[in-house]
């Protein structure tokens, strides 16, 4: 049976209450693991105590996890090994911590081992276009659309470790909405990995367009910097209104001229554009918002509300110097009381 070894670093050490295990990486992510193929995390451990010690018994509280640590007496001083081998007898996520008990000790030291078992070991087997943070990317913007007020979707970044020594890539500024779970912790030279990028949209305080920058570092300790930065755009929808056909016959109904807007090719230092906004239902349309994804656009509206039957232009300016350094698509998005279309975006070509 194949088995997987792994021995992580970490800057912080774990130390036990007693002050007498020190552990390098009390977390071992195994990242994919293959269904019943079990795969063992071996863990770096130092007595740090002025005394030789005995570790009496490891304890996983799980038949599927088997451990192994050195019997006898270890020295002052002395580094050992311990390990906890999974049986990867069950599909999906798993995470099992085991307890380290020191002969005369009560307070054990805990250690973990997590992955995720597969039908099928799968290797990313795209490109890696972007370089974040001293890593190498295949993407570097996130974009969360359509999401549904209680919705919490994922998405990931998939990386790849250039340099010749390992890393611990890490994710700072997250906002409270985002969290992120990177996939093994520890990266070895030219080894690939995964960022899950999860979603709370519960804790998202703003309908329509909530953006912000993320910061992709190889290792603790980095500054922020632009070289790191990763965009995240999410796009929250208002409640979807329940309406029998009357009401929906009744409701109003947005029609654009068009929702696309050419702003290349700009001769000197912008670019006008106009969209025709019409009111085709029997009520009142209400425009709630406008926001732009990127900056370099400037739009008016002379009129957010709009009567049945009624239109309004939108003016569309575009600033050549601005649209020329940003990463992400140029776009204008509208929030409105249209109950089929209550969001619309119009792309920009730059």
């Amino acid at each position: 049976m194949k088995k997987l070894s792994l021995s992580l670093l970490l800057a912080f050490p774990f130390f036990a209450s007693a002050q007498t295990l020190q552990v390098r990486n009390n977390v071992i992510d195994l990242g994919q693991v293959q269904f019943m193929q079990p795969v063992t995390a071996t863990f770096d451990v130092k007595n740090i105590s002025n005394a030789p010690i005995e570790i009496s018994s490891m304890y996983s509280g799980c038949n599927c996890t088997q451990v192994g640590f050195p019997v006898g007496v270890i020295p002052a001083g002395t580094d050992f090994k311990v390990s906890a081998t999974y049986d990867s007898k069950q599909l999906g996520h798993f995470q099992r911590d085991v307890a380290i008990y020191v002969k005369d000790q009560k307070e054990p030291t805990y250690v973990t081992v997590k992955g995720i078992v597969v039908p099928k070991v799968e290797n990313f087997v795209g490109n890696y276009p972007y370089s974040i943070g001293g890593l190498l990317t295949d993407a570097n913007i996130i974009e969360f659309d359509d999401v549904n007020r209680g919705e919490r979707p994922v998405q990931d970044i998939h990386i790849m470790n250039p340099n010749n020594q390992f890393v611990e890539p890490v994710l700072m500024h997250l906002p409270n909405y985002l969290r992120a779970e990177i996939s093994p912790k520890r990266l070895g030279p030219k080894k690939e990995g995964v960022i899950h990028i999860m979603l709370n949209s519960s804790k998202m305080k703003s309908l329509g367009l909530s953006q912000a920058s993320i910061y992709l570092s190889k290792g603790m300790g980095d500054k922020v910097s632009e070289d790191k930065e990763i965009m995240v755009s999410t796009v929250l929808l208002p409640p979807e209104p329940r309406l029998d056909e009357a009401s929906l016959y009744r409701s109003p109904r947005i029609q654009l001229s068009s929702t696309t807007v050419d702003l290349s090719n700009i001769k000197g230092n912008k670019k006008k554009a106009e969209i025709l906004i019409t009111n085709k239902g029997k009520s009142p349309l209400e425009i709630r918002s406008m926001q732009l994804f990127t900056p370099g656009i400037e739009i008016t509206l002379a009129k957010q509300k709009l009567n049945a039957g009624e239109s309004t232009k939108m003016k569309i300016t575009g600033y050549a110097q601005d649209l020329s350094r940003v990463k992400t698509r140029p776009r204008i998005l509208m929030i409105t009381n249209d109950p089929r279309k209550q969001k619309v975006i119009i792309e920009i070509k730059k």
